[in-house]
């Protein structure tokens, strides 16, 4: 075989070029049965022609999409540059406390040891600063009594000086000057009798001097008393008032000073205190953090259900993505999920055409391709509120997410993102015409079936009411026993038409 010959092969057996010749096929056929071949009424096979008739037949909505968990729970990672050392494998179904996967812990074990010795080392300064508190408080407490203590001593000086040493001196000086002016009157009073006997010859002159010296003694006894009663008022008492005022003022001023001193070395003490509270606080949370991530090493299963990687979600499907032994987790990771196999529904699309049909508590069937022989009954569960759109390949379509709950799984285990295709059940339509739907025709305005008459087909106009995927209900136009044809006749074939055919 030629190298040539080889390459058109190749080329004739590539899917693009298989679809082209499929397409050329097709036309070609619709060309052929338009020019005629095969266009005569006699040539029309018995399975294309349907005999109109009265019965019954449903409304379903066929769509198709993927099963889901009606609950699951996501499984996250909770540890730093975490690494996975086991794993459950994928698809198993676990139980309530079950391990899902274990975690690298060496590091966080050797964290918490440093953990521990920063909280031992704080709690010692906690203890320290609390007893240096201590010691201030004593210390202040000591300091101003001896400060109040001072100060009541002051104010006893001199409350004691103001009631009793001022009144006793006044008293003393008073009664001096007092004596001192009766000496004084008593003496002259016996120098001017003395003066009148000396006069008479009665004393002598030594007698006489004797008594004037007296009196001169006792004159200057009185001002020396009342010169010290005058010194005392105006000098001593001011200077005593003074001192003992002063030193309780001073006194006050010391324990003020002492107490606003104290107080400040107390406050340094309570903020250091709070700090190394604080401090240690600070690492007992981060240990506790640790420990709670060492915990967390450890991963179990909250509720029953079946693993699901989360790896497996979405179109990634790398081998450097996928969920495996050594891998790296970062905080919060998504790692897995667990549905709930039990409450199982099928997430489906509806073209927006047909979503006004669609109620919740509708009844459908769900057929998955993994289990083709098995039918399962659901209901509506509920329909979306906004359409999504086709996306590129499809820009123009507009669909709605519908969940179908799955009522009865009939003891097969459902899996998530198993592809299924369901029909929902609109509405039963008895005691009606109905015709397939393949046979209706459309344009413009006007709605029509080909009936077989007169050895051909004529265009017979219909009136459409309700209809399904399949089957649509006639209520003027056709009668029972009509044959309707189920594709466009040829032209020659066709014995009449409706003038209203090219209306739009």
């Amino acid at each position: 075989m030629s190298l040539q010959f080889m390459t058109m092969r190749r080329a004739i057996s590539s899917p693009i070029v298989i679809s082209i010749l499929a397409l050329v096929f097709l036309l070609i056929s619709a060309l052929a049965l338009n020019l005629g071949g095969g266009g005569d009424a006699n040539t029309i096979r018995e399975t294309e022609l349907y005999s109109v008739t009265q019965g019954d037949f449903e409304i379903r909505v066929p769509t198709s999409g993927e099963l889901e968990a009606q609950e699951q729970i996501s499984i996250r990672n909770q540890v730093e540059d975490a690494v996975v050392v086991s794993l459950v494998d994928e698809g198993t179904i676990v139980e309530t406390g079950d391990v899902l996967f274990k975690l690298n812990d060496e590091k966080l074990l050797e964290t918490i040891r440093n953990a521990e010795i920063n909280v031992t080392s704080a709690k010692n300064d906690l203890q320290n600063s609390e007893t240096n508190l201590s010691i201030a408080e004593k210390k202040r407490d000591s300091e101003i009594a001896t400060k109040q203590l001072a100060v009541n001593l002051a104010e006893l000086a001199l409350h004691s000086w103001k009631e009793g040493d001022v009144i006793a001196k006044r008293q003393e000086l008073e009664l001096a000057v007092q004596t001192a002016q009766k000496d004084f009157d008593r003496l002259e009073k016996k120098f001017e009798s003395s003066q009148t006997l000396y006069e008479q010859k009665f004393l002598s002159k030594d007698e006489l001097d004797q008594d004037e010296i007296a009196l001169l003694r006792a004159d200057a006894a009185l001002k020396k008393a009342k010169l010290s009663q005058n010194v005392y008022e105006q000098y001593t008492y001011e200077k005593e008032r003074q001192q003992k005022e002063s030193d309780l003022s001073q006194a006050q001023g010391e324990l003020e000073r002492a107490t606003e001193r104290l107080e400040s070395e107390i406050n340094q003490s309570i903020e250091n205190v709070s700090a190394k509270r604080n401090h240690l606080n600070k690492r007992e949370e981060q240990l506790a953090n640790k420990q709670d991530q060492l915990e967390k090493c450890i991963v179990t299963a909250p509720a029953p259900g079946m693993v699901v990687y989360a790896s497996s979600l979405g179109d990634r499907r790398e081998e450097d993505e996928r969920l495996r032994v050594g891998r790296s987790l970062w905080r919060n990771q998504l790692v897995m999920i667990i549905p709930d196999t039990d409450k199982m529904i099928a997430r489906v699309k509806v073209n927006e055409a047909l979503s006004g049909l669609v109620k919740e508590g509708q009844r459908a069937t769900i057929v998955c391709d993994a289990y083709p022989d098995a039918s399962f009954e659901g209901v509506v569960h509920s329909v979306g509120v906004l359409a999504t759109g086709g996306g590129w390949r499809d820009p123009n379509r507009r669909d709605y997410t519908v969940e179908i709950e799955i009522i009865d799984k009939q003891g097969i285990v459902l899996k998530p993102s198993m592809r299924c295709a369901a029909e929902i059940y609109v509405e039963s339509v008895e005691g009606v015409t109905y015709v397939p739907i393949h046979a209706i025709r459309r344009k413009g305005k006007l709605t029509w079936v080909w009936v077989q008459a007169n050895g051909g087909f004529e265009q017979r106009p219909i009136v459409i009411n309700r209809f399904s995927e399949t089957f649509a209900e006639i209520t003027d136009g056709l009668s029972v026993g009509d044959r309707v044809l189920l594709r466009d006749p040829s032209p020659a074939s066709i014995v009449s038409t409706e003038t209203k055919e090219g209306d739009s």
